[in-house]
């Protein structure tokens, strides 16, 4: 056999020792793992823990709540939104208000103090909430609550035909318009009370600062593009004094109104002009500011001022 021959196999002889000592390798690598089973168990037991923790975490993270949706704009009503009387409060303010007057906070008083916030309570209430007065136009529940010398001047008052810039039963009141009814959602309200020293030797001052939402019916909810129009709003800053003592006739002792502001928000213009309240579908369409956005805060929140502008044209 030639040189060439040989050289060509010596590739194929090595390939071929090369092979066997694998084969004396892996005989020796398989005797070794069968004097040690332990190890194969340890192994696929890592991985079964590797495993379960792995499929735990996507449990845990498919289980996470999804994200909240923010909250409505604590100082607009949308121009356009779902409107569901059964949930009559939903897209503005008032969702999160609470029903009554609860929402409208004191804070921690002496005895004289906390007498104070409840009378105030109670005159807003009787004021603003009865079914007496809403719906009855009936204020002697009302005016029951004041001092008497008080209660005369206002019998003045009240006999005024409402008008802009001068004060009538409205100012004092909140009557619905005939025709026009409110959802069993109730009232909502949202503000404070904050007593002080009266300007007098025996008097104690209250300041209120609060906005009340009102939720109407509507016979054709599926035509209402905005919440706007089944709710109205009530901002009102007013100061309730207390008289009593030796410094005061009996006439003049007991409950005051000491001037105020107020203002309303998407409400029915033409009854407004009446000194009633209505909601704002009352409106024929052409009537602009009492659908949309509010650009004033203080329509919605007592920390702000009583805004000057109500929405309807004059």
């Amino acid at each position: 056999m030639g040189e060439a021959a040989r050289g060509r196999r010596k590739p194929a002889r090595h390939a071929w020792l090369g092979s066997k000592q694998d084969r004396k390798q892996f005989r020796k690598q398989q005797k070794r793992r069968a004097r040690k089973p332990g190890r194969r168990w340890w192994v696929f037991a890592v991985f079964v823990a590797i495993l379960g923790v792995t499929t735990a975490a996507i449990v845990l993270v498919g289980r996470r709540p999804a994200k909240e949706a923010a909250p409505p704009n604590p100082t607009s009503v949308p121009r356009y939104a779902h409107v569901d009387l059964a949930r009559p409060y939903l897209n503005t303010p008032a969702d999160a208000w609470p029903k009554g007057l609860d929402g409208i906070t004191t804070p921690s008083a002496g005895t004289a103090e906390a007498a104070a916030y409840a009378k105030v309570k109670q005159a807003i209430a009787a004021a603003r909430l009865e079914p007496a007065v809403l719906t009855g136009h009936d204020a002697k529940g009302f005016l029951g609550l004041l001092a008497p010398d008080f209660r005369d001047q206002l019998t003045g008052v009240f006999a005024r035909k409402p008008a802009k810039g001068t004060a009538s039963w409205d100012s004092y009141l909140t009557e619905l318009a005939d025709g026009y009814h409110l959802l069993d959602a109730g009232p909502r309200s949202f503000g404070t009370l904050t007593a002080h020293p009266g300007a007098k030797a025996g008097e104690l001052a209250v300041d209120a600062k609060y906005v009340i939402a009102y939720a109407f019916d509507n016979v054709h909810p599926e035509g209402l593009t905005s919440p706007s129009e089944i709710v109205s709003f009530l901002r009102v800053d007013e100061t309730y004094v207390l008289r009593s003592g030796k410094n005061f006739t009996k006439g003049s002792q007991g409950l005051w109104l000491d001037g105020g502001s107020s203002a309303f928000s998407a409400v029915g213009c033409a009854a407004a002009r009446e000194g009633y309240l209505a909601p704002g579908y009352a409106n024929p369409p052409s009537v602009a500011g009492t659908g949309g956005d509010q650009d004033a805060p203080g329509y919605y929140d007592p920390k702000y001022p009583v805004p000057t502008l109500d929405g309807c044209p004059a």
